[in-house]
């Protein structure tokens, strides 16, 4: 990759996209659980996410097509990266859980949703196209960048720190989550030469934990109104 050109593509969609979040925070949109309690709250969220498609997504995509092997391919499948990978999504599974069973705003009786359940279907397709596209960008070209110049260490060090930063608008709890998490993402990616199975562990943390959000701001509040 040209050292430049990655440099500038990298940093225009990095800093596009926390710009975008700055704005979405200050209408109040920082996640599913706030969008589905605003008007057309879902539907920002729907546009901040096609919105990173395109930086995350298409424009690498487009750019870099050397790197598109680390999405028509799996990489690495062997009986050792099966057991690592099916333990890891059994955590992340377990993670989402936990984080809906401490999640006490879920249970508030007067919280308000302006959405039906069956808004999920779009949403969710859209939702798990942009974490494609955002492990292509951070687990893929961004770490693999990182790592022909400074090695694995570091390159995971400064993968999960900007992987951090862009969850600068989340809460502390999501900030320092994103700390192991990503440092996993990042190991998986560098021993399989993939973002499949980043991505899936990323899919596997995000739908328990977003379907559950979904089914109790929604389906069960309208059950009780």
């Amino acid at each position: 990759m040209n050292f430049q050109l990655t440099i500038w593509v990298l940093g225009v969609s990095f800093t596009a996209y926390f710009l975008i979040s700055i704005v979405f925070n200050r209408l109040g949109i920082n996640n599913l659980q706030s969008s589905l309690n605003i008007i057309n709250g879902l539907k920002l969220l729907n546009l901040k996410h096609v919105l990173g498609i395109l930086l995350f997504g298409v424009l690498p995509f487009a750019v870099f097509p050397e790197m598109r092997q680390l999405v028509y391919s799996v990489g690495v499948f062997n009986l050792h990266v099966l057991v690592g990978f099916l333990l890891a999504c059994f955590l992340c599974v377990f993670t989402a859980c936990l984080a809906v069973g401490n999640n006490h705003k879920l249970n508030d009786i007067d919280a308000v949703s302006f959405y039906q359940l069956s808004n999920a279907r779009g949403y969710f397709a859209i939702r798990f196209v942009f974490l494609l596209c955002y492990e292509f960008f951070f687990r893929g070209i961004v770490f693999f960048f990182f790592l022909e110049s400074y090695g694995l260490t570091l390159s995971i060090l400064y993968v999960t720190f900007f992987y951090v930063l862009i969850h600068a608008f989340d809460s502390k709890r999501e900030m320092l989550g994103a700390i192991p998490f990503g440092v996993l993402l990042c190991v998986f990616s560098y021993y399989t030469g993939s973002i499949w199975y980043a991505f899936l562990l990323h899919m596997a943390l995000s739908a328990v934990y977003e379907i559950s959000i979904f089914y109790h701001l929604t389906f069960k509040n309208q059950s009780t109104s």
